[in-house]
């Protein structure tokens, strides 16, 4: 009797959580990407180096920087030029897909494509 409970509650719940997948694919792109958006101060990426220190690509108004930021302290290593952060930005960019078909043919050519290398 409580398996049969166990696979009625998956049965309700399976589609509700691949629902909740799809419509964050569908809808959710676009959204993260305009998080920041109109910001004086954007963190674009932040890589961690060991556990206390981590590099910085930070953007301030029309000007970015490169920080090394060290426990209790941040430095400047680099200013960005305008290039390097536009090119830095386009492969930022989350991809939205139309609908959940595409987004399987996405990774399966993806998938195709390394087996090929």
């Amino acid at each position: 009797m409580e398996i049969f409970f166990m696979l009625i509650k998956i049965i309700i719940f399976l589609p509700i959580v691949i629902l909740l997948i799809y419509l964050s694919l569908k809808y959710g792109g676009s959204k993260l990407q305009n998080i920041q958006n109109g910001r004086f101060l954007k963190i674009i990426e932040k890589t961690p180096i060991s556990k206390e220190n981590s590099i910085i690509v930070a953007q301030m108004g029309e000007k970015a920087y490169v920080l090394s930021s060290t426990q209790g302290k941040i430095e400047i290593l680099k200013e960005l030029t305008e290039n390097e952060l536009l090119m830095l930005k386009e492969n930022k960019n989350i991809p939205e897909y139309k609908n959940l078909n595409e987004l399987i043919v996405k990774i399966q050519n993806k998938l195709k494509n390394k087996k090929e290398e």
